[in-house]
């Protein structure tokens, strides 16, 4: 997420707030974002090859049946040739909405698959690490060989078993003989 998307996801969110349309910009602005996700449509939209008549061709499908914020958005964006935010915008968008909530992302790293109920008890830990309301999402890392590495916004949480051998072969390094 850039700086550029962030500025104007929070520029359209105190928008869409004032509408009461928080939730609708949202889902138009991941709708958009999952279009572009294939690398020649953003070739499209970035390309100098592309005419400027083309490109608006493009971006009026895009915006067809969502939002006027959504829509002015892109036009604002398309005007100021800024459309690379479009990229990064729906990420930034949800962001500022999970801040609101009092939200935040996380992921449970271990090295298999976490069950239902791992899940939800290691949502409740880190909402109680964080103070805040935790959506965490499970991945698997064989390189863990075991236990489970917590990362809930920009902060991490190590239990795995490779950081435990991490230090202790950092403490036997470091001891004297």
């Amino acid at each position: 997420m850039t700086l550029l998307a962030k500025r104007y996801a929070e520029a359209v969110y105190a928008s869409a707030k004032a509408q009461g349309a928080v939730d609708t910009v949202a889902a138009d602005l991941h709708a958009i974002q999952q279009n572009l996700a294939a690398p020649a449509a953003k070739a499209l939209l970035t390309s100098p090859d592309v005419t400027p008549v083309e490109r608006t061709a493009v971006l009026d499908k895009l915006v067809a049946g969502r939002h006027t914020l959504t829509k002015n958005l892109v036009g604002v964006l398309q005007h100021r040739r800024r459309l690379e935010v479009l990229f990064s915008i729906a990420d930034a968008f949800t962001g500022q909405l999970m801040a609101e909530r009092g939200e935040v992302e996380g992921v449970a790293e271990s090295a298999y698959a976490l069950s239902a109920d791992e899940l939800a008890a290691l949502t409740t830990l880190a909402g109680r690490l964080s103070g805040k309301k935790v959506k965490l999402t499970a991945a698997v890392r064989a390189e863990l060989l075991g236990g489970v590495r917590l990362r809930v916004g920009n902060v991490l949480y190590d239990g795995s078993l490779r950081a435990s051998l991490d230090q202790l072969q950092h403490k036997l390094a470091q001891a004297s003989v």
